[in-house]
């Protein structure tokens, strides 16, 4: 019986020392410093892919890659809080300090994969007089409300250069106007922790497809270069090209049937035009100014915040070293005579 005890307990000591081995190996520099790399690569990598339309920040690969990042600074901090407080040094500042530093770097991964996770970020093309749903299925928010851009506008300096775009918005919130305001570069508006923020303007068309009779058969407003798909002529499609408001306002459009170009040309607007009997007519009514809006939201943020302020904290105190060594010189038959803890001047 004793030996199976004696046994039992040289198991468990085995395999206590390959977790402690494990815990040491995970939480080693080299490690965290090849996840650091990977994840500074990946970013990189996402401002390149996110172009052509995949968006890496937001992927099963990236989060992974964060909350590894996450786990091997927490074991590491772990780890050097043991090692700090059991030796001498933990009376020192500057030994705190390279602490303090590791646990800014955890807040600030840990407010981007929390952001990340369950934050947002999206660009709206929002005409002037139309509104925008910002609700509970899409955006995951316990107060659901309504963009609403009332007006937008540019503005000029004295020397005719522009001098800022302003879009007028209203925050609907359950039917009832809840706030006004205007946004402006660089002046974003916050409202139940979602930022809206202006990022780009343009023109839309709104262009019509009607029958020989004239009868509206399809409506879309469309920006420059993009297409209105023709759901009653399969492989019909209207694209909208440029808008050209003097000295006769004119709309350049083609016609795409089958993938081919099919017709195109310059249309007054608010006149209509036939492209083949066979398919009808098509019109393009008013010219809509739109507002870019960059809508976002990340709840990680004050965590990231926090982390950075930690982080300057942390690494000049990692500096501060204080020297309680006493110098103190003693001269016998004109030779220093140097005592343990003194030097020589």
């Amino acid at each position: 019986m004793a030996e199976k005890d004696v046994a039992l307990q040289g198991e468990a000591h085995k395999q206590g020392k390959l977790f402690l081995k494990a815990m040491k190996a995970c939480s080693s520099i080299k490690v965290g410093m090849v996840l650091l790399l990977l994840l500074i690569g990946a970013s990189m990598a996402g401002t390149i892919i996110s172009v052509k339309g995949y968006d890496v920040y937001h992927s099963l690969v990236f989060r992974i890659l964060l909350l590894l990042v996450c786990s091997a600074i927490f074991l590491r901090s772990v780890w050097q809080f043991s090692i700090l407080y059991s030796s001498k040094y933990r009376t020192r500042l500057s030994s705190w300090g390279s602490l303090l530093v590791h646990v800014a770097i955890l807040l600030i991964v840990m407010g981007a994969l929390y952001g990340n996770q369950y934050g947002f970020s999206e660009e709206i093309n929002l005409p002037v007089g139309s509104s925008y749903e910002i609700n509970n299925s899409k955006y995951g928010i316990d107060e659901p409300f309504s963009l609403q851009l009332q007006k937008f506008e540019t503005r000029y300096n004295p020397d005719h250069s522009v001098s800022d775009w302003v879009s007028y918005i209203i925050i609907l919130g359950e039917g009832e106007e809840a706030a006004a305001q205007e946004i402006k570069v660089n002046h974003p508006y916050t409202y139940h922790g979602v930022s809206v923020y202006q990022s780009s303007f343009g023109m839309a068309m709104k262009t019509q497809y009607l029958s020989n009779e004239g009868n509206v058969l399809q409506e879309a407003s469309l920006e420059e270069g993009n297409a209105m798909v023709l759901e009653e002529q399969p492989g019909v499609m209207i694209r909208f090209m440029r808008y050209i408001p003097s000295p006769t306002p004119q709309v350049l459009y083609i016609v795409y049937k089958d993938g081919r170009e099919y017709d195109w040309g310059a249309l007054p607007l608010g006149s209509s035009k036939s492209i083949g009997n066979a398919i009808g007519m098509v019109s393009f009514k008013e010219a809509q100014p739109f507002s870019g809006l960059l809508i976002k939201r990340d709840p990680g943020i004050s965590f990231v915040w926090t982390g950075f302020v930690l982080l300057a904290f942390g690494f000049f105190l990692s500096l501060y070293k204080k020297d309680n060594t006493v110098f103190e010189p003693q001269r016998h038959n004109t030779t220093n005579v140097v005592h343990k803890g003194e030097k020589i001047i």
